[in-house]
């Protein structure tokens, strides 16, 4: 069964987390993926090997190629270029100006194939003041606001999401130039900033700043902002909580009067329903303390699943909160194919995870775990650039590949 982005080349020389997510997708999606690394390898092995095993790296790397090259010589700049021009799509996550010094930015690349689509992810992107500043995720997290959002202003965030979802975006934005190549003949830059993507989600903010002249009316409304309208951690909302249970925790979601009515029924509490304290939302939003004493009081009184099989009869939204031994026995995303294994040529069966984007006419599975690195160095040189088995030798003596 075909993939639809098969027949695409796609160079990365990205490291860690963005971009290799960004170029994870397209793999997925049935791109030859050509991973570059410099001879000391992505930033993501080292910190694995160090850590005593380069395992995780399957979960970002499947269904790529590897190759060594050191483009910060000048033979290896101009082996990248050489690759470049037979390439459709150039990744990379460099702090501004890094490629710029090797001859590979984008206007470097684009004047010599004009179709590439060159895409960058950076911390804040390659306009505005701010565009020269390296960052990582939890800037990005920061500087955007979600942090603050989620109520954890003074931890580090538990999920990389400045990272990861900006990698996402860029593989949007990769396949929508991709589109308009097709008509224009041309490539483009694709310039990601994490702190713009991290803005993107960050909805309560949006909201907010579109309420604009209403924000003291919705506060007196409501009895607090829209800010911490569902994150306020000290006075969580009844109907939008996660609860403690005899064995764990459950999150419950009856948002609406029909799912609250329900809700209120399933606890034995239905005189609850017409309770001036709790028959609207914005009732139940002014008395939140009082309606989760009384849900909390019903959940500590049953195991997670009791509480989930009574909600789920009852078609109340609710979830067990799940540690990795409770999500890695998922049936859910077991039947979905999130559960995958991948072999690799030393490791041997890596466990990894699957593709999120499930179509009905292409196979989207893994097929190998992350490459070793260097491993497909001249397999790659020798197809695409033509080198044969000398020239490769002489570039290894000089340390110019690996």
């Amino acid at each position: 069964m075909k993939r639809p982005l098969e027949g695409l080349v796609v160079l990365d020389l990205s490291q860690f987390l963005s971009g290799p997510r960004c170029a994870q997708i397209l793999a997925f999606l049935g791109a030859r993926v050509i991973k570059v690394e410099t001879p000391s390898g992505d930033t993501m092995r080292l910190l694995m090997g160090l850590l005593g095993s380069e395992r995780p790296m399957s979960t970002m790397h499947q269904n790529k190629e590897a190759i060594v090259v050191n483009w910060r010589t000048k033979e290896g700049a101009h082996i990248v270029r050489e690759l470049s021009k037979r390439a459709d799509i150039f990744i990379e996550n460099s702090a501004k100006g890094i490629l710029e010094k090797s001859g590979l930015s984008c206007n470097d690349l684009t004047g010599e194939n004009p179709r590439l689509i060159y895409v960058s992810i950076t911390g804040f992107g390659h306009t505005g003041p701010l565009c020269e500043r390296t960052a990582f995720d939890i800037v990005a997290q920061a500087t955007a606001g979600i942090m603050w959002a989620q109520g954890n202003p003074d931890r580090p965030p538990g999920v990389f999401f400045g990272d990861l979802v900006s990698g996402a975006y860029a593989a949007i934005g990769a396949i929508s130039a991709l589109w308009q190549r097709a008509t224009t003949g041309k490539g483009q830059h694709v310039d990601i900033s994490m702190q713009d993507v991290m803005y993107f989600h960050n909805f309560w903010a949006l909201a907010d700043r579109a309420n604009g002249p209403d924000r003291e009316v919705v506060a007196e409304r409501l009895g607090r902002t829209l800010d911490s309208f569902l994150t306020d951690q000290k006075h969580p909302l009844p109907f939008w909580n996660s609860y403690r249970a005899q064995d764990g925790y459950i999150v419950i979601v009856a948002l609406t009067d029909e799912q609250w009515n329900r809700f209120m029924n399933v606890i034995g509490k239905p005189e609850l329903i017409h309770d001036a304290r709790f028959n609207n939302l914005v009732a139940r939003v002014r008395n939140a303390d009082e309606g989760v004493a009384v849900v909390s009081e019903w959940t500590s009184q049953r195991t997670t699943d009791e509480v989930e099989m009574l909600l789920t009869d009852a078609r109340i939204p609710c979830g067990k909160v799940k540690d990795f031994d409770g999500l890695f026995a998922d049936s859910q995303l077991r039947q979905r194919g999130m559960f995958q294994t991948a072999a690799h040529p030393t490791l041997g069966s890596i466990e990894s995870c699957g593709f999120p984007i499930k179509m009905s006419d292409s196979e989207l599975s893994v097929v190998s775990a992350c490459p070793q690195l260097g491993q497909d160095t001249v397999a790659v040189l020798g197809e695409l650039l033509g080198y044969d088995d000398r020239k490769i030798s002489e570039l290894r003596e000089r340390q110019v590949v690996l």
